[in-house]
């Protein structure tokens, strides 16, 4: 069905700028010294896990990819491959809510187990936040679940990459490393 007028040629574009001015928003409200403890914390730990449900988890993957590029040893939990957690290990767990009952879970086995949690959410009251040994906070004034945990999931998946390319600079990861981790099956 053709698109009969102005309004409806432009819904989309303005619903995409919408969103990158909610983005840009949290974007400067973000507390960056949170990000870079937790960029102080990844070289740091033996292995990396990262987790977090639906897109949220999606988030946490491509995480998780950008930390294998900089030569950290990372996965992401329930895959087949994933190992066994102990102590000295780390998992990342991201959850817009933080109330989500399979990130929730992870958070308190990996702390059974020894390993540091570091929560990302949008709530700091959240059990997730409260029971984290670190938690930075995506702030967001959104009431609106929909539009809410759409920018959550931006703005996180750019404050993580901005943490990647800090350690990709510290650990001097060059072009060559950084292609010789590549996926090449592809």
């Amino acid at each position: 069905m053709p698109l009969s007028n102005r309004a409806d040629r432009d819904a989309v574009r303005d619903a995409g700028n919408e969103l990158i001015r909610h983005v840009q928003k949290v974007m400067q409200n973000v507390n960056w010294l949170d990000l870079l403890e937790l960029t102080d914390m990844l070289p740091e730990a033996s292995r990396i896990f990262v987790t977090g449900a639906g897109r949220s988890g999606l988030v946490g993957r491509m995480f998780g990819m950008r930390l294998m590029h900089a030569g950290l040893t990372a996965f992401v939990t329930g895959e087949t491959i994933t190992p066994a957690a102990t102590g000295g290990d780390l998992l990342v767990a991201i959850s817009c809510t933080g109330t989500t009952g399979y990130t929730a879970y992870l958070v308190e086995r990996a702390k059974q187990l020894g390993a540091k949690v570091v929560a990302i959410t949008a709530e700091a009251d959240s059990p997730l936040a409260t029971t984290a040994d670190k938690t930075v906070i995506i702030p967001m004034d959104i009431d609106d679940i929909v539009l809410k945990a759409a920018v959550f999931e931006h703005a996180t998946g750019l404050c993580l990459d901005a943490v990647f390319n800090v350690i990709s600079e510290r650990l001097k990861v060059d072009a060559a490393a950084f292609q010789s981790r590549h996926a090449n099956l592809e």
